[in-house]
């Protein structure tokens, strides 16, 4: 069965990539093109979102020899990875909310 995964783009660098989910039913992105060094296994599923394994050295290789690609997270390549992940989201908000608060503070002793 041949895998055609479905391209967007990443919208931070504009990058072609397709969505995967992971074990633990979360969304990742990935490079859209296989990836000779790919630690990932991506196997379609029937309700049209593939599914990522992340593998060893050793099963990659022994995968690329029988002819079956693998791919590698987006978030290895885009230069804007940090403003997707959740600690840095939290933390903009949390830095967004002490801003407002200060601000709130210095109008109220003016």
């Amino acid at each position: 069965m041949t895998f055609t995964p479905k391209a967007t783009k990443c919208t931070a660098c504009g990058a072609a990539i397709f969505f995967c989910r992971t074990s633990n039913s979360e969304q990742m992105p990935v490079e859209f093109e296989p990836n000779p060094n790919g630690n990932l296994a991506v196997t379609p599923k029937s309700d049209g979102l593939p599914e990522a394994v992340v593998i060893r050295p050793g099963q990659a290789a022994g995968m690329r020899a029988a002819g079956l690609p693998t791919y590698v997270s987006h978030f290895a390549a885009c230069p804007m990875a940090d403003e997707f992940r959740r600690k840095a989201r939290h933390k903009s908000t949390v830095d967004t909310y002490r801003r407002n608060a200060a601000a709130r503070s210095r109008a109220r002793r003016a």
